[in-house]
């Protein structure tokens, strides 16, 4: 008897606690929210949507969310099963849709996010979704709480949750050089001399091995390819245009990565590319992007992002 009451306890309390977890919970805001939510507000008059992963991402600098005609469904880590389940949710629901420029770095073609450690991603995407990577009934319960689509991020309990903004692209070498002690104000001043940009070696290795070393799979690009076959296919039901493109990488960031991949995945995907008749604009190794168009190894900043704009919507 004392057994099956201490049972009775430990069931209560779990469920009190899972109870007031999810309470807690209620109002946190996921990565997936703030793409999905946003979007849905003006899906009745986007033309253009962008697509992709933090490259991609940049254009939200460029064309902010207040730009009705322009959806950006870029999230960091994004891959290409999960660009897939997206514009799948969002194309019925965008009437005047008329093109998608779909950022397809070579690395993407053999990446998964699930297996590389972010699956709590998947569980933010299945309420807009309903679709999982892994749809097993344990991650299907999870994907149903509050807080395990929370990542489990028990700090939002202590503090309240900042509100997330894009990425404030401060203009590369924009510290002006310090003024002598002998300058005196003058009606006209001499331009100020700034260094251009410099990137660490080391970090820049680390960036490009983890893309084309370390997450790069050969065995998850059949499954890619399928995906991709999907969304031409989904494009092509919808009367939507299709753009394929590689956003450029910094000198340090193409210099370290590995070779062997970058060239499979370059054949792979322009093999692709000509098969399904799916333009692939590949701005890799564009030298109109010099450094100080990036605020780090692979990100562009805003005049690297106008100019890959420019690039975009001159084709055809």
């Amino acid at each position: 008897m004392r057994f099956l009451k201490f049972i009775l306890s430990v069931l209560l309390i779990s469920a009190i606690t899972i109870a007031l977890l999810e309470y807690g919970y209620r109002n946190y805001s996921t990565q997936a929210d703030r793409l999905f939510k946003p979007y849905y507000a003006k899906a009745n008059t986007v033309e253009t949507i962008y697509i992709g992963n933090s490259h991609i991402g940049v254009f939200n600098e460029l064309f902010p969310q207040e730009t009705k005609e322009v959806g950006n469904m870029s999230l960091g880590g994004q891959d290409i099963f999960r660009m897939y389940l997206a514009l799948k949710t969002i194309i019925p629901q965008s009437p005047n849709l008329k093109k998608i420029y779909l950022g397809l770095d070579y690395d993407l073609i053999g990446y998964n996010q699930c297996k590389s450690g972010q699956e709590y991603i998947d569980r933010e995407y299945y309420p807009y979704t309903g679709e999982l990577y892994n749809n097993t009934m344990t991650n299907r319960a999870m994907s149903m709480s509050n807080f395990f689509r929370s990542n489990r991020d028990i700090g939002y309990l202590f503090k309240k949750q900042e509100e997330k903004k894009p990425l404030n692209f401060i203009p590369v070498a924009s510290t002006p050089v310090a003024e002598s002690k002998d300058t005196v104000a003058k009606e006209v001043s001499a331009p100020v001399v700034v260094p251009h940009k410099t990137h660490d070696p080391f970090m820049c290795r680390k960036r490009a091995e983890e893309h084309s070393l370390l997450k790069f799979k050969q065995k998850n690009i059949p499954e890619n390819l399928d995906y991709l076959n999907r969304i031409v296919q989904l494009c092509n039901k919808h009367h939507i245009q299709l753009v394929l493109f590689d956003p450029p990488k910094t000198d340090c960031y193409r210099a370290n990565c590995s070779k062997e991949n970058i060239a499979l995945a370059k054949q792979i995907i322009d093999s692709f590319s000509i098969a399904n008749k799916a333009p692939y604009l590949d701005f890799y190794t564009d030298t109109t992007f010099n450094d100080d168009m990036f605020v780090d190894y692979d990100h562009l900043n805003i005049t690297g992002v106008k100019i890959l704009s420019n690039k975009l919507t001159a084709h055809p």
